[in-house]
């Protein structure tokens, strides 16, 4: 036999290749899966992806894959925000970030945060001998995106100080911050409390809606069932002396719920795994899909409680308890 001869190649062909076309939609699905800064990156690549990650479509799918991957932002008197992922917190408790100044301001409070946003408000004050004026401007602030909206949503309380009183006759607004999904929209929530604090309370609650577009505030009334954005409120009057940061009863709290679509209240009880907490800012707030309420108890441990599942008060119990040996100008807040 012969030797065997080799294979021969078979020649590449002179004609040249199609182009590969990807669909948009995979293009999108593909996209969303990237981080804010990538994203950005990408814009820069052809018109028609700057097209693509503007489109609102695109906006809602990709809000909607990173709230799998929660972020939290540590936010320093002053200018200064760290952003980092929550998984990498719970795997190292240690963990250490770099704050980062990005806007020009100072003098400004976060109300709160949703959709990777920052809603910040600016407070200016003017007191005379009979009233207290205050006025309030609102920004919103993109971490990821470096960016800062223009000033929103002004406007001015007068505060009468009855001198014979021995408590001022008004509170002063608080502020939160949501996304309405039904009207598609970002609301921020003006509260406060109004009266005479003394024997003979007398108290009401004011609370204002503010929607962005709209410029202008609407005042709301009435308590009904439903629920989306969540603070803190006293339900049971009580004498307080705050130059001593008295500790007071859980009883004396409760859970408000406003629903932004149909603008309507619900209230819920808080957690009955303890009697007391400090009068001095807990905290509710979201982590990980569900419904938090923290305080720091006595400076020493920080209490979290977590609500498995919305609105079922049997669901919600003790998540973490931690041991702070120094104490932090940093408040927390869930991207």
């Amino acid at each position: 036999m012969g030797d065997i001869l080799p294979v021969k190649k078979l020649c590449q062909s002179n004609t040249p290749s199609l182009p590969v076309f990807i669909p948009n939609e995979l293009i999108a699905e593909i996209l969303s899966f990237l981080n804010v800064e990538t994203i950005l990156q990408l814009k820069c690549v052809c018109k028609s992806w700057k097209t693509l990650v503007s489109d609102p479509i695109f906006v809602k799918n990709h809000l909607k894959k990173s709230s799998q991957k929660p972020h939290l932002a540590l936010i320093c008197k002053g200018c200064n925000v760290a952003t980092f992922p929550l998984p990498s917190l719970l795997k190292n408790p240690s963990i250490t970030v770099s704050s980062d100044s990005f806007h020009p301001y100072c003098c400004w409070n976060v109300v709160g945060s949703c959709n990777g946003l920052l809603c910040v408000v600016y407070i200016s004050k003017l007191i005379t001998q009979d009233f207290v004026n205050q006025d309030y401007w609102f920004r919103f602030m993109n971490p990821s995106m470096r960016t800062t909206s223009k000033l929103l949503g002004w406007f001015r309380d007068n505060i009468l100080l009855d001198h014979t009183k021995p408590c001022p006759r008004s509170g002063y607004f608080k502020f939160m911050f949501g996304y309405d999904d039904v009207k598609e929209t970002y609301k921020v929530v003006a509260f406060r409390v109004k009266g005479h604090l003394g024997k003979e309370a007398s108290l009401k609650s004011e609370v204002k809606v503010y929607s962005l577009g709209d410029n202008c505030w609407r005042n709301i009334h009435g308590f009904h069932l439903s629920g989306t954005i969540n603070w803190l409120a006293i339900c049971k009057y009580f004498r307080c002396n705050y130059l001593h940061k008295n500790i007071t009863h859980v009883d004396q709290f409760v859970i408000v719920i406003l629903d932004l679509s149909t603008e309507t209240f619900k209230k819920l009880l808080l957690p009955q795994g303890f009697d007391e907490v400090p009068l001095i800012e807990p905290v509710l707030s979201v982590l990980m899909g569900c419904l938090c309420f923290s305080y720091d108890f006595r400076k020493t441990e920080f209490v979290l409680w977590q609500m498995k599942e919305y609105g079922v008060h049997e669901n919600i119990y003790l998540f973490c308890i931690l041991v702070f040996k120094a104490s932090s100008c940093f408040s927390m807040k869930n991207l």
